[in-house]
Protein backbone atom coordinates (compact mmCIF):
# COMPACT_ATOMS: atom_id res chain seq x y z
CA UNK A 1 0.00 0.00 0.00
CA UNK A 2 2.12 3.19 -1.25
CA UNK A 3 1.46 6.27 0.56
CA UNK A 4 2.82 10.20 0.39
CA UNK A 5 3.82 11.42 3.77
CA UNK A 6 3.06 15.09 4.50
CA UNK A 7 5.80 17.17 6.83
CA UNK A 8 3.89 18.77 9.41
CA UNK A 9 3.93 22.82 9.40
CA UNK A 10 5.95 22.65 11.89
CA UNK A 11 8.93 20.20 12.21
CA UNK A 12 9.27 17.82 15.26
CA UNK A 13 12.15 18.35 16.81
CA UNK A 14 14.14 14.65 16.48
CA UNK A 15 15.54 13.14 19.51
CA UNK A 16 19.32 13.74 19.95
CA UNK A 17 20.56 9.85 19.44
CA UNK A 18 17.57 9.02 16.85
CA UNK A 19 19.63 12.14 14.73
CA UNK A 20 22.87 10.80 15.54
CA UNK A 21 22.22 7.34 14.69
CA UNK A 22 20.47 8.72 11.16
CA UNK A 23 23.50 10.61 10.45
CA UNK A 24 25.71 7.67 11.19
CA UNK A 25 24.02 5.66 8.81
CA UNK A 26 23.49 8.53 6.05
CA UNK A 27 27.65 8.77 6.32
CA UNK A 28 28.00 4.08 5.91
CA UNK A 29 30.22 3.62 2.66
CA UNK A 30 28.72 0.11 2.55
CA UNK A 31 26.01 -2.22 4.22
CA UNK A 32 23.32 -4.53 3.98
CA UNK A 33 19.88 -4.96 4.44
CA UNK A 34 16.47 -6.80 4.28
CA UNK A 35 13.08 -5.71 3.52
CA UNK A 36 10.28 -7.82 4.93
CA UNK A 37 7.13 -6.98 4.13
CA UNK A 38 3.79 -8.24 5.80
CA UNK A 39 2.27 -11.74 5.64
CA UNK A 40 1.58 -11.90 1.69
CA UNK A 41 -1.62 -13.73 2.24
CA UNK A 42 -3.92 -14.17 0.28
CA UNK A 43 -6.06 -12.83 4.04
CA UNK A 44 -10.00 -12.66 3.54
CA UNK A 45 -11.87 -10.73 5.68
CA UNK A 46 -15.39 -11.15 6.47
CA UNK A 47 -17.62 -8.11 7.52
CA UNK A 48 -21.60 -8.15 8.28
CA UNK A 49 -23.60 -5.91 5.97
CA UNK A 50 -27.74 -5.00 5.97
CA UNK A 51 -27.25 -7.10 2.59
CA UNK A 52 -25.82 -10.02 4.57
CA UNK A 53 -21.96 -10.68 4.64
CA UNK A 54 -19.41 -9.65 2.54
CA UNK A 55 -15.98 -11.16 1.79
CA UNK A 56 -12.57 -8.91 0.93
CA UNK A 57 -9.40 -10.42 0.20
CA UNK A 58 -6.52 -8.74 0.89
CA UNK A 59 -2.77 -10.03 -0.67
CA UNK A 60 0.91 -8.00 -0.38
CA UNK A 61 2.77 -8.15 -3.14
CA UNK A 62 5.89 -6.41 -2.46
CA UNK A 63 8.83 -8.64 -2.86
CA UNK A 64 10.81 -9.84 -0.34
CA UNK A 65 14.58 -7.71 -0.16
CA UNK A 66 18.01 -8.39 0.31
CA UNK A 67 20.74 -5.74 -1.06
CA UNK A 68 24.44 -5.10 -0.64
CA UNK A 69 25.88 -1.63 -0.67
CA UNK A 70 29.41 -2.04 -1.96
CA UNK A 71 32.21 0.51 -1.06
CA UNK A 72 32.68 2.21 -3.82
CA UNK A 73 28.95 2.90 -4.63
CA UNK A 74 27.39 -0.01 -6.69
CA UNK A 75 24.58 -1.63 -5.20
CA UNK A 76 22.86 -4.98 -5.74
CA UNK A 77 18.82 -5.91 -5.15
CA UNK A 78 17.95 -9.24 -4.84
CA UNK A 79 14.28 -9.78 -5.06
CA UNK A 80 11.51 -12.66 -4.80
CA UNK A 81 7.75 -12.58 -4.85
CA UNK A 82 5.65 -14.61 -3.01
CA UNK A 83 4.49 -16.20 -6.01
CA UNK A 84 8.23 -17.55 -6.68
CA UNK A 85 9.43 -14.95 -9.21
CA UNK A 86 12.90 -13.55 -8.34
CA UNK A 87 15.01 -11.01 -9.91
CA UNK A 88 18.20 -9.32 -9.41
CA UNK A 89 18.83 -5.88 -10.01
CA UNK A 90 22.42 -4.19 -10.33
CA UNK A 91 22.51 -0.24 -9.63
CA UNK A 92 25.85 1.04 -10.57
CA UNK A 93 27.84 3.99 -8.46
CA UNK A 94 27.21 6.78 -11.51
CA UNK A 95 23.25 5.53 -11.77
CA UNK A 96 23.75 2.78 -14.58
CA UNK A 97 20.53 -0.03 -13.81
CA UNK A 98 20.43 -3.28 -15.16
CA UNK A 99 18.19 -6.42 -14.09
CA UNK A 100 18.95 -10.00 -14.17
CA UNK A 101 15.69 -12.05 -16.17
CA UNK A 102 14.93 -15.17 -17.80
CA UNK A 103 16.21 -13.98 -21.00
CA UNK A 104 19.64 -12.11 -19.39
CA UNK A 105 20.47 -9.25 -17.91
CA UNK A 106 18.20 -6.05 -19.30
CA UNK A 107 19.02 -2.71 -19.32
CA UNK A 108 15.96 -0.21 -18.19
CA UNK A 109 15.39 0.47 -22.00
CA UNK A 110 15.85 -2.86 -23.05
CA UNK A 111 12.91 -3.75 -20.62
CA UNK A 112 10.91 -1.05 -21.42
CA UNK A 113 11.63 -2.00 -25.31
CA UNK A 114 10.16 -5.37 -24.45
CA UNK A 115 7.11 -4.89 -22.65
CA UNK A 116 6.30 -2.76 -25.67
CA UNK A 117 6.75 -5.08 -27.76
CA UNK A 118 4.40 -7.59 -25.62
CA UNK A 119 1.50 -5.62 -25.41
CA UNK A 120 1.30 -5.36 -29.50
CA UNK A 121 2.02 -8.68 -29.69
CA UNK A 122 -0.51 -10.53 -27.21
CA UNK A 123 -4.10 -10.07 -26.09
CA UNK A 124 -3.53 -11.00 -22.59
CA UNK A 125 -1.15 -10.58 -20.17
CA UNK A 126 1.56 -13.12 -20.28
CA UNK A 127 4.09 -14.58 -17.57
CA UNK A 128 6.81 -12.85 -19.74
CA UNK A 129 4.82 -9.61 -19.26
CA UNK A 130 4.47 -10.07 -15.70
CA UNK A 131 8.01 -10.13 -14.77
CA UNK A 132 8.86 -7.74 -16.96
CA UNK A 133 6.52 -5.39 -14.91
CA UNK A 134 8.95 -6.21 -12.06
CA UNK A 135 11.79 -5.52 -13.73
CA UNK A 136 10.75 -2.19 -15.17
CA UNK A 137 12.38 0.90 -13.16
CA UNK A 138 12.71 -0.55 -9.71
CA UNK A 139 13.12 1.25 -6.54
CA UNK A 140 16.46 2.06 -5.81
CA UNK A 141 16.35 4.07 -3.26
CA UNK A 142 18.47 3.26 -0.32
CA UNK A 143 16.78 2.77 3.05
CA UNK A 144 18.61 5.87 4.29
CA UNK A 145 16.71 8.51 2.32
CA UNK A 146 13.57 6.62 2.86
CA UNK A 147 14.18 6.61 6.78
CA UNK A 148 14.99 10.36 6.63
CA UNK A 149 12.10 11.63 4.85
CA UNK A 150 10.24 9.78 7.36
CA UNK A 151 11.12 11.06 10.19
CA UNK A 152 11.37 14.36 8.78
CA UNK A 153 7.25 14.32 8.30
CA UNK A 154 7.22 12.32 11.54
CA UNK A 155 5.36 14.09 14.55
CA UNK A 156 6.26 14.14 18.34
CA UNK A 157 8.33 10.67 18.97
CA UNK A 158 8.07 9.11 22.33
CA UNK A 159 11.16 7.27 23.43
CA UNK A 160 11.20 3.82 25.23
CA UNK A 161 14.38 2.29 25.93
CA UNK A 162 16.22 1.54 22.35
CA UNK A 163 12.87 2.43 20.28
CA UNK A 164 11.39 5.53 18.86
CA UNK A 165 7.50 5.61 17.79
CA UNK A 166 5.91 8.22 15.86
CA UNK A 167 2.86 8.72 13.97
CA UNK A 168 3.46 10.09 10.14
CA UNK A 169 0.62 12.60 9.62
CA UNK A 170 -1.11 12.14 5.94
CA UNK A 171 -2.30 14.93 2.82
CA UNK A 172 -5.49 14.52 2.34
CA UNK A 173 -4.88 14.35 -1.78
CA UNK A 174 -2.71 11.36 -0.51
CA UNK A 175 -5.77 9.93 1.30
CA UNK A 176 -8.52 10.36 -1.20
CA UNK A 177 -6.09 9.22 -4.21
CA UNK A 178 -5.46 6.16 -2.69
CA UNK A 179 -9.25 5.64 -2.35
CA UNK A 180 -9.43 5.23 1.18
CA UNK A 181 -11.60 6.80 4.11
CA UNK A 182 -9.24 6.80 6.94
CA UNK A 183 -4.91 5.98 6.88
CA UNK A 184 -2.44 6.62 9.68
CA UNK A 185 0.96 5.62 9.37
CA UNK A 186 3.69 4.83 12.08
CA UNK A 187 7.16 4.55 12.06
CA UNK A 188 9.34 2.49 14.96
CA UNK A 189 12.81 2.95 15.10
CA UNK A 190 15.20 0.36 16.61
CA UNK A 191 18.83 2.30 17.74
CA UNK A 192 21.49 0.41 20.02
CA UNK A 193 25.03 1.40 20.44
CA UNK A 194 24.65 4.62 18.10
CA UNK A 195 23.47 3.08 14.96
CA UNK A 196 19.98 2.15 13.54
CA UNK A 197 19.33 -1.39 13.97
CA UNK A 198 15.70 -1.70 12.09
CA UNK A 199 12.80 0.73 11.27
CA UNK A 200 9.54 -0.41 10.69
CA UNK A 201 6.54 1.45 8.22
CA UNK A 202 3.18 0.18 9.70
CA UNK A 203 -0.29 1.42 7.41
CA UNK A 204 -3.73 1.22 8.50
CA UNK A 205 -6.62 2.28 6.73
CA UNK A 206 -10.41 1.86 6.10
CA UNK A 207 -11.31 1.49 2.52
CA UNK A 208 -15.27 1.98 1.40
CA UNK A 209 -17.21 -0.37 -0.35
CA UNK A 210 -19.88 1.67 -1.69
CA UNK A 211 -22.31 -0.67 -3.12
CA UNK A 212 -22.07 -2.67 0.01
CA UNK A 213 -22.12 0.47 2.56
CA UNK A 214 -19.33 -0.91 5.13
CA UNK A 215 -15.63 0.22 5.43
CA UNK A 216 -12.96 -2.67 5.33
CA UNK A 217 -9.86 -2.13 7.11
CA UNK A 218 -6.38 -2.62 5.35
CA UNK A 219 -2.88 -2.88 7.19
CA UNK A 220 0.43 -3.29 5.87
CA UNK A 221 3.89 -3.45 7.59
CA UNK A 222 7.98 -3.13 6.14
CA UNK A 223 10.33 -4.12 8.24
CA UNK A 224 13.62 -3.05 7.27
CA UNK A 225 17.11 -4.40 9.14
CA UNK A 226 20.56 -3.47 8.45
CA UNK A 227 24.04 -5.26 8.94
CA UNK A 228 26.63 -2.69 9.29
CA UNK A 229 29.33 -5.58 7.72
CA UNK A 230 31.58 -3.47 4.70
CA UNK A 231 30.62 -5.24 1.32
CA UNK A 232 34.01 -5.53 -0.61
CA UNK A 233 32.47 -7.08 -3.57
CA UNK A 234 29.02 -7.75 -5.15
CA UNK A 235 27.72 -11.04 -6.48
CA UNK A 236 27.25 -9.89 -10.00
CA UNK A 237 27.80 -12.16 -13.20
CA UNK A 238 30.00 -10.71 -15.75
CA UNK A 239 27.24 -10.57 -18.02
CA UNK A 240 26.08 -7.88 -16.06
CA UNK A 241 29.22 -5.78 -16.09
CA UNK A 242 29.58 -5.98 -19.39
CA UNK A 243 26.02 -4.76 -19.71
CA UNK A 244 26.84 -1.37 -18.05
CA UNK A 245 30.95 -1.21 -18.24
CA UNK A 246 31.50 -2.37 -22.02
CA UNK A 247 35.07 -0.76 -21.83
CA UNK A 248 36.27 -1.83 -18.02
CA UNK A 249 36.54 -5.41 -16.52
CA UNK A 250 34.32 -6.65 -13.56
CA UNK A 251 35.60 -5.71 -10.34
CA UNK A 252 38.01 -8.27 -9.45
CA UNK A 253 36.71 -11.56 -7.09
Amino acid sequence: MAVSVLAPSVRAEVPRALAAALKNLREQLSYSWEIINADPGPLAQSTETRRGRVTTVQQNLAPHVLASLASNGDMLLKRDWPDGGQLDTLVTADGQIVTGTPEGWLTNQEVLTAMANERVNTNTPSTRYQWLRRADRPDTRRPAEELAAAVRAASEFEVSGDTYVARIPIGENARESSGLSALAVTLTVTVRAGVVRDYQLTVQGLRSLARAGVEVPLSDDRFVIFTYLPVRKLDVPDEAWAKVRPTKSAPAR
